[in-house]
């Protein structure tokens, strides 16, 4: 696909649903035992030797039936009898039967309980730190050959994101969970986050836009110290962030909380880094001239409603979409509000660039357990998600009733546009729109859109601001566990330091040197090189 204006495609798509005369329709477990003890069905199902993944999608001669383990969060979760699985059991002739535990809606709870039931379902889904652990000890089969002989549109798919390969192998190389994509194409980070100011306190200051670190923080300064909000009270605060703690705010300075990977190649710890350190101390510095949120460690989710809604906010890095409809929501309590998203200002190492940014896959997949009584038949299911057809279920619903072709793409109808929750709650309340192997849609986030957020998420799209993201690892039994046991004790140590520092409890040019040496104390070191034989084992892979 060449380089499009993403919203610009879906917007034209969105607005054909009303020229296509759509408005007619007015409109961000354990199994229980008898579950459990039930043998599938697909084991006596005759699967035709004509199924193609292309124009023959039928899969089964006689009915069929697959399991599924997908537990139920408080999202929901897909059953066999809501419409997108229906129809998908009407295409290939292969039923779904969703075994998980509605009754436990934690997803690690709920998976462990799965696990201990003793007769695992044909497929499991599940986050992809959550399943690496049970594909170690052998609850998946791999997929490399069953792909090769019966998956055309999987394999597909997977020479198209090869990160969805290596997301999906195991410490052997074999492959054996499928993750699905958030849409966009190949290769290309999608934008998460943005930088957003108040345009209407640029203009009554006869401000630029800031477009580097040090206009930024002058920027802020005069946010704080000349009265932008017109009450004549120095209750301004030029940068907040709904987030507990400072991790979002480290863009300003190139550096990150978590692994990165250092101009050697090797990966470190953010939070060892010479850039996280220089944020530091900037940020304790901002912190004590009444720069930042003062309560940014425990505002919480509400900071950005409170901040823009008494009209004492100035600049943050949130979230496109929900972040430019907070313009909408206060502007009977701030009628001039303009809280606009702007490119990332050169950061404090002098480079324009986003941290902050999505894979193109989710971070859920799905495999084939060791109890599957016919994995052909299974793997051939999973293809039909892949399939043009099943890409167009799973992301818009049933054509005809939820969407319709307008030269040749899909266009939403207004029964789904309309849904008062939202078009990703409508796509779960049919069946569709849930994290399974597939290729995904921007068009559920796209659509919630308001202007501004179009406006930045298109500028952030189309720019190359987005650093790629962390590779995605596969760890050995031995390194998940040396990770997580130097974790354990390093994660609150960081915390803890960090939030001293920021506060001005400590000193960070007095104390680095012995803060580092506390890391290595706490194993930080073994950390470290777990993951950089992890990361060995990744660029081998990937040649």
């Amino acid at each position: 696909m060449k380089k499009k204006h993403l919203i610009g495609i879906m917007s034209m798509a969105l607005t054909a649903s009303l020229v296509a005369g759509c408005a007619k329709d007015n409109n961000e477990g354990q199994a229980s035992p008898s579950q459990s003890a039930k043998p599938s069905e697909s084991a006596s199902a005759e699967a035709p030797k004509g199924y193609n993944g292309m124009d023959q999608l039928q899969i089964s001669e006689k009915p069929a039936k697959v399991t599924l383990f997908y537990p139920f969060t408080a999202n929901g979760a897909p059953k066999g009898d809501m419409p997108v699985w229906k129809k998908a059991a009407e295409i290939t002739n292969v039923s779904m039967e969703n075994v998980a535990n509605e009754s436990i809606t934690e997803e690690v709870q709920s998976f462990n309980a799965m696990l201990a039931s003793g007769k695992l379902p044909d497929i499991i889904q599940g986050q992809r730190t959550t399943l690496a652990p049970a594909v170690s000890d052998g609850a998946f089969i791999p997929l490399d050959e069953l792909i090769e002989k019966h998956a055309p549109n999987i394999k597909k798919f997977l020479e198209d994101f090869p990160e969805a390969r290596r997301a999906g192998m195991g410490a052997d190389g074999k492959l054996y969970t499928l993750t699905g994509t958030l849409g966009g194409e190949p290769g290309k980070t999608l934008p998460s986050m943005g930088y957003f100011i108040r345009q209407d306190w640029l203009d009554k200051l006869n401000l630029p836009v800031p477009t580097n670190f040090e206009q930024f923080e002058q920027t802020l300064y005069a946010f704080r110290e000349k009265d932008p909000n017109g009450n004549n009270k120095k209750d301004e605060i030029p940068l907040f962030s709904r987030n507990s703690g400072l991790w979002s705010l480290l863009e300003i300075w190139g550096a990150t909380n978590g692994w990165y990977i250092g101009p050697d190649d090797k990966i470190y710890h953010g939070k060892t880094s010479e850039p996280y350190k220089a944020a530091l101390t900037d940020l304790a510095k901002w912190y004590k001239d009444g720069i930042i949120d003062p309560e940014i460690y425990t505002r919480g989710a509400q900071a950005r409603q409170f901040m823009l809604g008494n009209n004492i906010g100035g600049a943050t890095i949130d979230w496109f979409t929900s972040t430019a409809a907070v313009n909408d929501t206060v502007r009977a309590q701030v009628p001039d509000i303009n809280f606009v998203a702007i490119a990332p200002p050169a950061n404090k190492q002098g480079v324009v660039q986003m941290i902050a940014g999505r894979e193109p896959i989710h971070t859920y997949a799905w495999g084939i357990s060791r109890d599957a009584a016919d994995p052909e038949m299974v793997i051939k299911y999973m293809d039909f998600f892949f399939t043009k057809e099943g890409e167009r279920l799973t992301n818009f619903g049933i054509e005809g009733e939820h969407y319709d072709l307008v030269n040749g793409e899909p266009v939403l109808r207004d029964v789904a546009l309309k849904y008062e929750t939202g078009l990703p709650n409508f796509l779960r309340s049919i069946g569709g729109g849930y994290e399974i192997g597939r290729r995904g849609s921007l068009v559920g986030e796209i659509s919630s859109m308001n202007e501004i957020a179009k406006a930045g998420f298109n500028m952030y799209a189309e720019s190359d601001w987005i650093k790629p993201p962390f590779p995605v690892l596969t760890f050995t039994v031995e390194e998940r566990k040396a990770i997580d046991d130097a974790l354990v004790n390093l994660n609150p140590y960081m915390d803890e330091y960090e939030q001293k520092v920021f506060m001005g409890a400590q000193d960070i040019n007095a104390t680095w040197d012995a803060y580092l040496a506390e890391l290595d104390k706490l194993k930080l070191q073994s950390a470290v090189d777990a993951y950089n034989s992890a990361y060995a084992r990744y660029k081998t892979e990937s040649k």
